[in-house]
């Protein structure tokens, strides 16, 4: 219940702030979009605040306002932008785009999905600030720790001993699990990634709800890619929780490993990159090159990713509006 109530406290003032900006702006979108469109995302949003103002949604319920937040959010953008908008665009196969957007004579498929649910759940875990001393070791790791309680006195001392040498010499992808006097677990530390900073990054260590979303992830973008219209320019937006970032760029660019076939960066040992398993991985699915997370929650913006042909290609009108809009 706890879980849900704080999902309610962030959609609440996303889509008042939906509505809000609908008003404002439903003057100048009438040049861009048809009427009826408008009017359905005018519906859309009254029909989300009723929902919104019942104590406790149903689980149905909170799907539906989830897929409906996620169009609206794109579309406004799309409005904003000065792209005129029409929507469920058909493909020769019978498959419907959710938006084809126009600007100046380039033309977007957009494709929007929601986040799997579960990554709408984030969980508010802290690291205990005793344990940001790891974060003076001059290395540029992300590190994730897990606790299986606070340790504090010299539980706490004998863990940081056991945390700083590790540190020192670990590798991406390994991992130190800390153990008590009587073998319990009690603290785990996980090389997650590579920081661009030069010292190692502490966060809370999400992994068993991580490893769940990138899977789902893969499926939501490779649902979105059997919808792409064929020879023209696709563009996936995915539209959910602040928490599903990294999960989300792990599914599309793939795990971080330790790439020896590369130069590292001036001033390091090891070069790093993606491995293998990720939705754009090597020459597959290569009609698709760009794509958008955007956390569902007031004043945040999207973020877009290119792909390597996509970057060298930046000057093309396509990837130049994608930029326009979604950057």
């Amino acid at each position: 219940m706890a879980r849900r109530q704080t999902e309610l406290d962030a959609l609440r003032p996303l889509v008042a702030d939906l509505a809000r900006h609908a008003a404002r702006s439903d003057a100048p979108w009438q040049r861009l979009a048809d009427l009826r469109l408008l009017r359905a995302f005018r519906r859309d949003l009254d029909e989300i605040g009723e929902a919104l103002a019942a104590t406790h949604p149903s689980p149905a319920t909170m799907d539906s306002i989830r897929t409906a937040c996620a169009e609206i959010m794109v579309a406004q953008r799309l409005l904003d932008a000065g792209c005129t908008l029409e929507r469920e665009a058909e493909t020769p196969s019978g498959k419907r785009v959710d938006f084809l957007a126009k600007r100046d004579g380039t033309s977007l498929h957009v494709h929007v999905k929601r986040a799997p649910q579960p990554t709408l759940r984030d969980a508010s875990i802290v690291v205990p600030q005793a344990w940001r001393t790891l974060e003076s070791i001059r290395r540029g790791l992300v590190v994730a720790l897990s606790l299986a309680r606070n340790l504090r006195g010299r539980a706490l001392q004998h863990a940081l001993a056991d945390a700083f040498p590790f540190l020192e010499q670990a590798s991406v992808g390994e991992e130190l699990s800390i153990r008590d006097c009587e073998g319990h677990a009690v603290a785990r530390l996980r090389v997650i990634a590579p920081s661009a900073g030069g010292s190692v990054e502490l966060v809370a260590d999400l992994s068993s709800a991580f490893d769940n979303h990138v899977p789902r992830f893969q499926s939501t973008l490779r649902k979105a890619f059997t919808q792409f219209m064929p020879r023209g320019e696709n563009i996936i937006v995915v539209c959910g929780s602040t928490g599903a970032v990294e999960a989300f760029a792990t599914a599309l660019l793939g795990s971080n490993i330790e790439r020896w076939d590369k130069r590292p960066r001036v001033g390091e040992l090891v070069a790093y990159g993606r491995g293998g398993d990720g939705f754009w991985s090597g020459a597959m699915r290569n009609q698709s090159r760009m794509a958008v997370y955007w956390p569902m929650a007031k004043a945040t913006g999207p973020l877009l990713f290119l792909r390597e042909g996509a970057v060298r290609a930046s000057a093309s009108k396509p990837v130049m509006l994608a930029r326009a809009i979604f950057a």
